[in-house]
């Protein structure tokens, strides 16, 4: 599979609009109905800052599963900001299992990558 970035996918849909989807199919090898979705979203792709090196539009990509305990360490997080006691990935992880019994299951390793998309997600890093 590859990725494509915003900057190029605008070029292919302003090459599809003048010379045709099949045509710039055949030229890049970039499925047609790919094409056509870009199409659709051109001026959601136009308004990104960065499109020299962003791939997808903001939201894309799966949701994660613990949307409800995300937000209920958010608040864990800013509680323990208030009281001055410094949030680690541990004490994170520490709450999440806590919240979220399921999550004991993971190994270490699995909820650190988790943490670490977490923290990512909510602008933490």
């Amino acid at each position: 599979m590859r990725k494509y970035t915003i900057e190029n996918k605008l070029k292919c849909i302003e090459l599809a609009e003048e010379i045709g989807y099949k045509k710039v199919s055949e030229i890049t090898g970039i499925d047609r109905k790919s094409l056509r979705e870009w199409t659709r979203k051109k001026e959601q792709l136009k308004l990104i800052d960065n499109k020299e090196n962003t791939f997808r539009l903001p939201g894309g990509g799966a949701k994660p599963k613990t949307v409800e305990q995300e937000k209920q360490i958010v608040k864990f997080i800013e509680n323990c900001n208030k009281i001055g006691i410094k949030v680690d990935t541990s004490l994170i992880i520490n709450e999440l299992c806590r919240i979220y019994p399921e999550m004991l299951e993971k190994s270490r390793r699995t909820l650190r990558k988790w943490c670490y998309r977490f923290l990512k997600r909510h602008k933490y890093t």
